[in-house]
């Protein structure tokens, strides 16, 4: 078969999202498939020469109409779109084509205030009329599947195939590698959180401000965080700004804790790695997260966009000791079975 990945990531470096596409292309050329990718050009993405490794045949785009062309040109058997962005061209383009098609849907699809999503006009008539032509929706997490029903889409083609790490590189440091990581950053003894604020509306970055007053001279590692966002945590913090990093490990055994204010999540997958990892963490009441926490006596949840809480929450992470909680339920986080589960639905077709 010919299967084509359309994914509007606009990331420089690997994330969690590129090993999950590798890892489904070496299983799709195993069996003999042909496997193309298409995403936007990024200067200075560091993930490109992974994803050839891994067999895929690999083309950056300019926009959304350049996408759609090459879609229709290359004419696949499987179109996976993942992200929003280019989910409704990608299947207009390609309504008349023998291509199966499926949506992955990563985040919140109408993120609110309050971290809860209301079905509109506009997203009725995606999912449930554009979305008639798609085979599958792809949820990450039970939240997102049950935001995108609400939202018009046909629960029985709602597909849960939740997110998954690298179990083998997520894992607690020894204490010479978390002596070893906290002395890169210059850390010494003074508590360190680690924020990732690449959209900080999103991520709650004013909420995160407002719950340091309470601590004293803490350190934020923020990773992937705008200018602006840093120097409002600059009020209550010293900040460490890392603008991009190919391996987020040394930072979870760096860290003393991991703030995720978040106003809006889909699956929240750097909490999964904290969790893996051992760093203990302090994050919104999400559904989401709550799933992702999957148990895990480590973290701590506050009500979203309520600093107070927030700050009480951090406090309890700041408080537990970094290398995770044994008895915590495990998920199977391997990339393996993501694959294989994705494998699944192309083999099922459509019910």
């Amino acid at each position: 078969m010919r299967i084509l990945q359309l994914a509007s990531f606009y990331g420089t470096t690997a994330g969690g999202f590129v090993p999950l596409i590798d890892a489904l292309a070496r299983a799709l050329v195993a069996r003999g498939d042909e496997v193309a990718l298409v995403a936007p050009r990024v200067a200075d993405a560091t993930w490109h020469p992974a994803a050839r490794a891994a067999g895929i045949e690999l083309h950056l785009v300019d926009d959304a109409a350049d996408a759609v062309r090459f879609a229709r040109a290359w004419r696949p058997d499987i179109a996976h779109v993942h992200f929003a962005d280019w989910a409704t061209h990608a299947t207009t383009a390609l309504w008349t084509s023998r291509a199966r098609i499926l949506w992955h849907i990563h985040s919140s699809v109408t993120a609110h205030e309050n971290g809860r999503a209301e079905r509109t006009a506009r997203t009725f008539a995606k999912y449930r009329l554009i979305g008639s032509r798609v085979e599958r929706f792809v949820a990450v997490s039970a939240a997102i599947r049950d935001e995108v029903v609400r939202n018009g889409a046909p629960r029985r083609r709602v597909a849960l195939v939740t997110n998954a790490v690298d179990a083998t590189r997520f894992r607690p440091p020894s204490r010479a590698e978390r002596d070893a990581a906290r002395a890169t950053l210059g850390l010494g003894d003074r508590p360190a959180i680690l924020f990732f604020g690449r959209d900080p509306r999103i991520k709650g970055a004013d909420v995160l401000t407002d719950a340091l007053s309470d601590l004293e001279h803490p350190v934020v590692i923020a990773v992937a965080t705008p200018a602006d966002a840093r120097e409002l945590l600059a009020r209550r913090a010293d900040v460490i700004a890392i603008e991009r990093t190919d391996d987020v490990v040394p930072l979870l055994w760096a860290a003393d804790a991991l703030a995720m204010p978040s106003r809006a999540e889909g699956f929240g997958l750097v909490l999964r790695e904290a969790v893996l990892s051992g760093l203990p963490a302090a994050a919104s009441d999400l559904p989401a997260l709550r799933e992702t926490a999957a148990g895990s006596a480590s973290v701590h949840f506050a009500t979203p966009e309520d600093a107070q809480a927030f700050g009480s929450a951090l406090g309890a992470a700041l408080a537990t000791p970094h290398g995770g909680d044994e008895g915590a339920p495990r998920t199977d986080d391997s990339l393996a079975r993501w694959a294989s589960e994705v494998l699944a639905l192309y083999r099922a077709g459509r019910s």
